[in-house]
């Protein structure tokens, strides 16, 4: 994929704030008993799902942080995405059909626990993704072909930051279909 790099941050930016009125609006006047309910034995609940997504978030947006400190501001006019990011995203995201084909086993350093505090919890997902928002602004500075962002699996996997937006919302964009089916369970 090859298009400016000014359109890749508003497109990524715009995915995300979608996908955080989207979480707004299926939570909404739901109480903590309802978000705390888990979709079947062995499911997570909604506030489990919205933990995991603040978990998996916060490694990025602080390596994220770490990357626009260790690189110049060099802002490139075309963003390239690589295969490794393509790859990584295609695994990620669900089809444009709204079908999530392969199931993912959650890594034990992501997983929530099971009883949460509702209020906590929905705030803590709203402010990780509302910087990862700003963060994605603020790449405009910077190349998003050269920045590389180490993923959650260490620092040996690197992404290039164009390719670690589109990863992440791919998450994003994955649980919230998740989200949908477990209001549907519980509701």
């Amino acid at each position: 994929m090859k298009l400016k790099a000014t359109t890749h941050i508003q497109n990524s930016v715009e995915q995300c704030e979608k996908a955080l009125a989207e979480v707004e609006q299926l939570i909404a006047g739901l109480d903590d008993n309802t978000l705390n309910t888990q979709e079947a034995d062995g499911k997570w609940s909604i506030l489990q799902c919205l933990k995991h997504l603040s978990i998996a978030n916060k490694i990025y947006v602080e390596n994220i942080k770490k990357a626009h400190q260790k690189y110049p501001q060099e802002p490139e006019e075309t963003y390239s995405s690589h295969w490794k990011g393509d790859y990584f995203t295609k695994m990620i995201s669900p089809k444009d059909t709204g079908e999530v084909k392969n199931s993912m086993k959650t890594m034990k350093s992501m997983d929530p626990a099971n009883a949460l505090n509702a209020t906590e919890t929905i705030e803590e997902f709203f402010s990780t993704h509302r910087e990862l928002a700003e963060l994605i602004r603020k790449s405009k500075n910077y190349s998003l072909n050269k920045v590389k962002v180490p993923t959650a699996l260490g620092p040996l996997v690197k992404l290039r930051l164009g390719d670690a937006f589109r990863f992440l919302l791919g998450h994003l964009d994955r649980h919230v279909l998740q989200l949908k089916r477990i209001k549907a369970a519980v509701v």
